[in-house]
């Protein structure tokens, strides 16, 4: 019996592509804008995923450690969070190790679910936890 690999081939993009979709949809849940400022007075926005912990901190994460919006806030500016329609300055800490990398996953993978799988897939591991804490 010959076994043709069209449908098979049919078969697993169909797969793939559910599973994008399922990936983009759940990372539409909630989607933060971070505004930064640089050390000219100018405005920087981001776009990013946001989550709480248990003790009323807001975590968000740079993907990559080269991000820029990541630098500015090595220089210590305050940085302004909008979600839910509304703003809120914070002081931002950043945790760039794998204590605080494993403290925070769970909570952006069960928020944000398979698109937060995908993200950690197809961008390795080099993510940098950033906490805000209400100014």
């Amino acid at each position: 019996m010959r076994v043709t690999r069209r449908p098979i081939l049919v078969f697993a993009t169909t797969i793939a592509l559910l599973l994008g979709w399922s990936a983009v949809r759940a990372g539409e849940r909630e989607i933060a804008v971070l505004r930064t400022f640089d050390g000219h007075g100018q405005d920087r926005f981001t776009t990013l995923w946001v989550v709480d912990d248990a003790s009323g901190f807001v975590w968000i994460r740079a993907h990559r450690p080269d991000r820029h919006w990541l630098s500015q806030l090595h220089e210590g500016p305050p940085v302004e969070l909008r979600r839910g329609g509304r703003s809120r300055r914070y002081v931002a800490r950043i945790f760039d190790d794998d204590r605080t990398r494993a403290y925070v996953a769970p909570w952006f993978r069960d928020k944000y679910g398979l698109a937060d799988f995908w993200r950690d897939w197809s961008g390795g591991r080099d993510t940098v936890p950033v906490r805000l804490q209400v100014r």
